[in-house]
C-alpha cells in the first residue's frame, strides 16, 4: 500500500513537472512591425488557447499569444493578412508540446486582414464561445486629435485662444508654447 502511495505521489510530481505555468497575452512578435491593431478573442472557461498568426504573404508565423479560457483577451497585432491557427487544451506544456496528447488544433476558414489608416485601426473580434461555430466581427478603433485647452494658456497662466501676445506683436509669437493635442480613441464602425 505504501509503495502504491509513493508511486502515485511520484507520478503526480512528474506530471506537474511536465506542465508549465500558464502564460498570458502576447508571447512574441517576430514580424518586424509594430503591433498596433486590435484582435479580441472571446472564449469559454475550461480550455486555454495558444494562438499563432501566420503571415499569408510570407508563409511565416509572425506572432504568438496565449489566451486563458473564459477571460477577456485582447492583443495588438501588426498590419497584414494573417491565418489564425489555434491549439487548445487544459494542461499547458510549453510551445514545443502545446497541451500534450490532448491538444486540439484548428484554424479559421479565411485569413483576416489587419490595417490602419490615418483615422482608424481596423482589426477583428473572434468569438469561440458558440457551439454552432466561430463568429468573426470587424472591429475598428477610430482616432482623432483633441486640442488640450490648457495648452492655450500663456506664460502668465491666462487663457489666450490666439496663442499670441495680447498686444498682437508678431515678434512675441515664437515665445508662445505650441498647442498640445491628445489622441482620443473610440470604437467605431
Amino acid at each position: 500500500m505504501i509503495r502504491l502511495l509513493l508511486f502515485f505521489v511520484l507520478a503526480m510530481s512528474a506530471l506537474s513537472a511536465l506542465a508549465e505555468e500558464r502564460p498570458q497575452g502576447l508571447m512574441w512578435n517576430r514580424s518586424g512591425l509594430p503591433a498596433t491593431l486590435p484582435l479580441l478573442i472571446k472564449t469559454n472557461a475550461g480550455a486555454d488557447y495558444f494562438l499563432n498568426l501566420r503571415d499569408v504573404e510570407r508563409d511565416k508565423v509572425v506572432l504568438a499569444a496565449y489566451v486563458r479560457g473564459g477571460e477577456f483577451f485582447q492583443v495588438l497585432v501588426p498590419p497584414g493578412r494573417f491565418e489564425l491557427v489555434f491549439a487548445s487544451g487544459d494542461a499547458w506544456q510549453g510551445e514545443a508540446r502545446l497541451f500534450g496528447v490532448n491538444t486540439h488544433l484548428f484554424k479559421l476558414d479565411q485569413p483576416l486582414r489587419f490595417r490602419a489608416t490615418m483615422s482608424q485601426r481596423r482589426g477583428h473580434m473572434v468569438d469561440l464561445t458558440q457551439a454552432r461555430g466561430t463568429t468573426i466581427s470587424d472591429l475598428a478603433k477610430c482616432q482623432r486629435l483633441a486640442l488640450d485647452p490648457e495648452s492655450l494658456r500663456n506664460r502668465k497662466g491666462q487663457f489666450d485662444p490666439l496663442l499670441r501676445d495680447p498686444s498682437g506683436a508678431p515678434e512675441a509669437w515664437p515665445d508662445m508654447p505650441a498647442p498640445r493635442y491628445d489622441v482620443e480613441t473610440h470604437v467605431c464602425s
